[in-house]
């Protein structure tokens, strides 16, 4: 009996050394794949990405966008690590713009992608550098033009870029057209395998203050003569309004709020409009549509302290009156908690319509 013991103990400390063993190789083992045998090669990720430049704060890092500037960025493919310098030359080609639309019903009624006019952006660079690394890009400036012009608050400019060489890599990927075809890159229909060696990079922007708010406060609303107080606080900020602001320019903001003077089961929503119209911090509160309003207020960040999710949050406050000029005045204390930006990741199809 101790000597099957004896075997049994052997064999099971045997077997937690091999094992051991095969865990600590497995760990330390650096493993090394073969690069691709047909070569490298460099293209543009995607054709037709929105990129939306996001002033003040997000989720991720806006130092960039603060500074009005972006990255468009070129890849390699067919290595697991680059070891080499690759240099990609580039150009600004409009002629990509050509006979695209963003939306196209009739050639009265279209949505034409346009080339960023040329005052509007600089580029650091004519080329792109992927020094020991897999992606990199060129650096884009945008000039105070960009931001005056309300069709950069849309999907309108692209900067359409094209490779016209590479250096220290195999090919281009530049696409394989179909025989007897026009080669125009932006029309898919020609194109066997769809080009690469381009981008048209959608730019536009929203200002310090646009995203989606929870908000809460106090109206006294006077009807026909009368006065009442109408009181939106809830227990949880997470169960407040939610409203939403949208850029207008750098300096201006659009707020749309409602003001229920019902009951959650009978509701009369007053539905209107502000313009916040910003120095600084500090703003000053119009109306719109019809709508007169009067009044100040001002930005704070992380002004509301351990607010929904318990973390400090940014915050607009604002005291205004409001007169509909139908015997309905509103005067409010309005406090408004950030709540998302509301900027997602964009692409556009566009539609390539030979005129």
């Amino acid at each position: 009996m101790k000597h099957m013991k004896l075997i049994k103990l052997i064999f099971a400390m045997s077997v937690g050394v091999f094992v051991s063993w095969t865990m600590t190789s497995c760990e330390n083992q650096d493993n090394e794949f073969p690069d691709y045998e047909g070569g490298t090669s460099v293209y543009f990720a995607t054709q037709y990405p929105v990129r939306t430049l996001v002033m003040g704060e997000d989720e991720y890092d806006t130092t960039l966008d603060n500074a009005h500037k972006c990255k468009i960025n070129a890849t390699m493919g067919g290595v697991y690590a680059n070891k080499k310098d690759i240099t990609i030359d580039i150009e600004v080609d409009n002629t990509l713009c050509d006979n695209l639309y963003y939306s196209y019903t009739s050639a009265s009624e279209n949505m034409p992608v346009k080339a960023m006019p040329s005052n509007y952006y600089t580029l650091s660079d004519d080329k792109i550098t992927l020094k020991n690394v897999l992606m990199n890009g060129v650096e884009v400036s945008f000039t105070d033009a960009f931001f005056t012009d309300p069709e950069a608050l849309t999907a309108t400019y692209v900067i359409p870029l094209v490779m016209t060489g590479v250096t220290n890599a195999d090919r281009i990927l530049n696409g394989t057209l179909s025989e007897g075809a026009e080669a125009v890159r932006c029309n898919s229909s020609v194109w066997l395998v769809q080009p690469q060696d381009y981008v048209l990079y959608c730019v536009k922007y929203i200002n310090k203050w646009t995203g989606k708010y929870l908000r809460h406060g106090v109206d006294k609303v006077t009807e026909n003569g009368t006065t009442t107080e109408n009181d939106r606080h809830n227990e949880y900020v997470e169960n407040d309004e939610i409203c939403q602001t949208a850029t207008k320019s750098l300096t201006e903001t659009i707020l749309t709020v409602t003001t229920n003077l019902g009951t959650t089961d009978n509701p009369r929503n007053i539905n209107y409009q502000l313009l916040l119209t910003f120095n600084g911090d500090e703003c000053v509160v119009s109306g719109l549509d019809g709508v007169t309003a009067t009044g100040t207020g001002k930005f704070v960040q992380d002004g509301e302290k351990n607010s929904w999710g318990n973390k400090d949050r940014d915050a607009i406050y604002l005291e205004y009156t409001v007169d509909f000029g139908n015997g309905l005045k509103f005067e409010t204390e309005d406090t408004l908690v950030a709540h998302s930006r509301g900027v997602a990741r964009e692409d556009f199809t566009p539609v390539y319509v030979k005129n």
